[in-house]
């Protein structure tokens, strides 16, 4: 370090030491601090005051940078938001095929132009409407779609060609890929035409939080990759982002518990797996890690979210060109979409939730994200309102246009104390990064239970704050109200289940059932096949047994037999 610069340090510090001894302490005396210890979010202690000495070694070019240069800390962008808008991107579906159109083609009429279709439990563990674990929850948290049916009836009016559709189909990914395929091929439709696919192809996540878990998880991700091989060997993008095969998500393992820095660690190891099967295949990295993306939280921390975003861009960068040799900037530089954190939605006091949406979609806009979504206000009550779902899309919009936001490129580089948050949370999260690669990888720390351990652990520690009331949750263990203002919450038709059920029994009845049979039977070989060559590609075979009208249980119902099913570790 220059003698200059470090004269300046030394002069920072001295000054520091004088003004805690001289004016904060004497201040003290007469206004104490309310908490004995400020923590963010994670847990981790927090100073008062935040100086050049704090961020001492830190090196502008090396560990900052400009945007859309290595090492990507301020954004994967090299104009930030001026160069951008938001995309009208809704995640919805309840119900039968006709109520969740009638939800999607609402959405349209009000802008959406991307549609991510909710699926409700059933559907997302591979189970028919009718099976007998499906009752009580056929169409109840998204829409039912068990054969290609479904998906016609869901979509019917919607131009593909206009409107881009999206899948949280971590385990079934084949399946939902399968049905837009035949879906536009029905519609005589190029799938090179479609607006955007965009699939969450990562079963991981379900062994890490959500559970909708099918398959042990070895095949599972040999699963989600032949859906990444399959896309990136037959459809090119004609539009920017045209086809996402897989996206990788960390919202679960957040709510679960773990902390910022773990949530990016863990995340990250989950995408290298991904990416180590895809290389398997014969793959390159540009081919298919440019279309993929981390979808992280965007928690209620405003600072701790800011850098843990910033950290991610930082730390992904450093290990691909470690691991990799790769300095592609496609690569290099990771694209982060985030969901804003339901959890900290409340259903005491709901209207309330609007304040805690807004602070998370800043701290991701603030954190240079690409893309976010958020929850409604009476999603802790009850399936959003159409009404609800759209003020809470609107958020971002409100603060882009409205609040100076697209104006300049990482307003919150070079502060102190996110300069060296930013720091510190990338250290830990590389900690954690190893300490999966040192169990064997994310594989085997799953099946070993460690990560869910790390999830229970932080649960725990947070509970205790809110019950001791160290952590303040306004309407929870403070400021409570005895009477609530009524709000006006989304209802599911009971009747949606029944004429679910009873349309796909005809259908059993209507269909070439000599064809599903036959398609049924393939799918078998090559399940069995797929067994002891783990390499092979199933996704043409499902093509075709969802183009007979198979049922997605029939389908996975093949899997089970062959591949078996994940028993989670008890501990």
């Amino acid at each position: 370090m220059p003698k200059t610069k470090s004269k300046e340090k030394t002069t920072v510090k001295t000054a520091l030491r004088q003004w805690e001894e001289q004016v904060r302490r004497p201040s003290l005396d007469k206004m104490p601090e309310t908490k004995k210890e400020f923590k963010t979010l994670s847990g981790n202690p927090v100073e008062p005051l935040y100086t050049p000495v704090h961020i001492e070694g830190l090196d502008y070019q090396r560990d900052i940078g400009f945007p859309g240069q290595f090492p990507f800390t301020r954004g994967r962008m090299p104009n930030g938001y001026r160069s951008f808008e938001w995309p009208h991107d809704f995640y919805a579906g309840y119900g039968s095929g006709e109520s969740a159109n009638d939800r999607y083609r609402d959405l349209i009429n009000h802008g959406a132009t991307v549609i991510t279709i909710a699926l409700d439990l059933p559907t997302q563990i591979g189970l028919d409407s009718d099976d007998l674990m499906a009752k009580g929850e056929v169409g109840k948290v998204g829409v039912a779609l068990a054969s290609r049916a479904d998906i016609e009836r869901s979509l019917e009016g919607i131009d593909l060609a206009k409107v881009g559709i999206g899948f949280v189909a971590n385990s079934i990914a084949a399946y939902a890929l399968s049905l837009i395929l035949v879906l536009a091929e029905k519609r005589s439709i190029n799938p090179a035409f479609l607006r955007r696919f965009k699939i969450q192809n990562d079963p991981i996540r379900e062994y890490q939080g959500r559970g909708t878990y099918i398959f042990p998880v070895p095949m599972a991700v040999e699963l989600s990759t032949d859906v990444v091989e399959y896309i990136c060997r037959n459809f090119e993008d004609k539009w920017h982002e045209q086809w996402v095969p897989q996206y990788v998500c960390t919202g679960q393992m957040r709510s679960g518990g773990v902390t910022a820095a773990q949530e990016i660690g863990f995340g990250i190891a989950n995408f290298l797996t991904y990416i180590d099967s895809a290389l398997s295949r014969g793959l390159s990295l540009e081919q298919f890690v440019p279309k993929m993306e981390l979808h992280a939280e965007a928690d209620i921390d405003l600072f701790e979210e800011v850098s843990k975003f910033r950290a991610a861009r930082r730390l992904w960068a450093r290990i691909i060109k470690e691991k990799y040799n790769c300095e592609d900037p496609r690569v290099c530089g990771l694209r982060i979409t985030t969901y804003a954190a339901i959890r900290r939605m409340t259903a005491q006091q709901p209207l309330n939730n609007l304040a805690r949406i807004t602070m998370e979609v800043l701290a991701a806009i603030l954190g240079g994200i690409e893309h976010t979504w958020a929850p409604a206000f009476d999603e802790a009550l009850a399936l959003p309102t159409s009404e609800s779902t759209r003020v809470a899309n609107q958020v971002k919009f409100i603060l882009h246009h409205e609040c100076g936001l697209q104006n300049v490129v990482d307003p919150m580089g070079g502060s102190y104390y996110v300069e060296k948050l930013t720091s510190q949370i990338e250290e830990e999260a590389r900690h954690w990064v190893k300490e999966v690669e040192q169990r064997g990888g994310v594989i085997p720390a799953i099946e070993k239970g460690y990560i869910f351990a790390q999830e229970m652990e932080g649960l725990y520690k947070y509970q205790k704050w809110i019950e001791s009331g160290e952590r303040k949750i306004l309407g929870i263990n403070f400021m409570q109200k005895d009477e609530e203002i009524p709000i006006d919450i989304f209802q599911v038709d009971p009747q949606n289940e029944l004429r679910q059920v009873e349309r796909l029994q005809r259908l059993r009845k209507e269909r070439d059932n000599i064809l599903v049979r036959q398609r049924l039977e393939e799918l078998g070989e090559v399940t069995t096949k797929k067994a002891t060559h783990p390499k092979t590609n199933i996704v043409p075979a499902v093509l075709e047994a969802v183009r007979a009208y198979a049922t997605i249980g029939e389908i996975y119902g093949v899997f089970r037999k062959v591949f078996g099913e994940f028993k989670a570790t008890a501990f």
